[in-house]
């Protein structure tokens, strides 16, 4: 899944000089077994037989594409381990150069995946006092839900990367669809995720209490258009829709497989992605690294949706809902892959207590 990403292309970079340097010395933020040891121009042992994998990985140094950087660190780390450990510092080093560089967030909020209650950490945070007041972290005009507007029109589109980033809050979260192309220049990009089938289900009882409450007085056909959107794939839907449909047509997207390839890309890009409570520690080096502290995201609670949800029970049996959300199944499944690889690298790095070697670049690799 290559042909969208054209669209990326991104200047050349002084990170080539610095992923090459990362191969060659010893760093303390991983163990002996992670280290070249000796002379750092002779290598102790030989080099994987890794040849593709290194060529795209400096390639996408060198055009500043983190996205890029993260999805073979994932590659590598679930498909070929002698090469992942080999080279394990150029990942640590970029990593750790990332997230001390790039201090903004954009979070898409998958609903009922836990975005309130990250919502509420990112408010206690430094990065709380930037956040509009309300319940939720969304910036209003671009990315505020579609699943619950009235009307399914349009949204405004960013101009430009430049434009989201002085736009929005320093973090900011998006329960709309993901915008392409990533901004991952100006921004670190992170998800909640949630089992399809629970969430779908969780998803529909939250607007079914809306409407019981008479919070969302929809007219009928319009709440079931919201209705098939929350329960059908919805995450895959939320991560590819962008390049699939214009903006009339993107709410009434139905997601195939292509989609979830797609969804899945993108995925293996993020530079955080997050299934709460299943890795307390795993939760706990994130959010660090996301700059949101070290507590554990405690998952919010809604009184009054609870006294509906005690009278409520699905309308279809749990194998229709498997069916609708095939596609998000299939995602999640590849998520939690990801997840696996990523709790393994931050927990690592978390546990070092290490900081980047550079915190700006050297000025002897200025230019190149």
């Amino acid at each position: 899944m290559k042909f969208y990403w054209k669209r990326m292309k991104q200047p050349t970079s002084t990170l080539l000089a610095l992923a090459i340097g990362a191969v060659q010395i010893h760093h303390d933020v991983v163990s002996a077994e992670y280290t070249i040891r000796g002379n750092p121009n002779v290598r102790d042992d030989p080099p994987p037989p890794c040849d593709d994998y290194l060529n795209n990985l400096l390639a996408s140094l060198a055009n500043e594409d983190p996205g890029e950087v993260n999805r073979i660190r994932r590659i590598l780390a679930m498909e070929n381990r002698p090469c992942y450990k080999h080279y394990f510092d150029v990942f640590a080093d970029h990593f750790l150069h990332r997230v001390k560089s790039v201090k903004k967030h954009v979070n898409l909020h998958i609903p009922k995946a836990g975005g309130m209650s990250l919502c509420s950490v990112a408010r206690h945070s430094e990065y709380g006092s930037d956040i509009p007041a309300g319940t939720n972290c969304w910036e209003r005009q671009h990315f505020y839900p579609m699943w619950c507007l009235y009307y399914l029109g349009t949204r405004p589109k960013w101009e430009s990367c430049e434009d989201l980033d002085e736009s929005t809050p320093d973090f900011v979260m998006n329960e709309n669809y993901l915008d392409y192309p990533l901004c991952m220049q100006q921004r670190l990009y992170s998800t909640l995720i949630r089992e399809p089938v629970e969430r779908a289900i969780s998803h529909e009882l939250h607007l079914e209490a809306l409407k019981d409450t008479g919070n969302h007085e929809m007219p009928k056909k319009l709440f079931e258009s919201r209705l098939a959107m929350g329960r059908m794939n919805y995450m895959t839907w939320a991560l590819s829709a962008d390049l699939f449909a214009d903006n009339l047509n993107k709410a009434s997207l139905v997601p195939g497989k292509m989609h979830a390839e797609v969804a899945m890309d993108t995925l293996s890009r993020f530079d955080f992605i997050m299934e709460l409570s299943e890795d307390v520690e795993c939760d706990a080096a994130i959010l660090h690294f996301m700059g949101l502290g070290d507590d554990v995201v405690e998952p919010h609670m809604n009184a009054e949706f609870g006294k509906f949800e005690a009278k409520w029970h699905p309308p279809q049996p749990r194998s229709v809902y498997e069916e609708w959300n095939n596609l998000d199944r299939e995602v999640f499944a590849y998520a939690k892959r990801l997840i696996e690889v990523d709790c393994e690298f931050f927990k690592r790095l978390r546990k070092a207590n290490s900081k980047p070697r550079y915190h700006h670049m050297p000025k002897n690799l200025a230019g190149i």
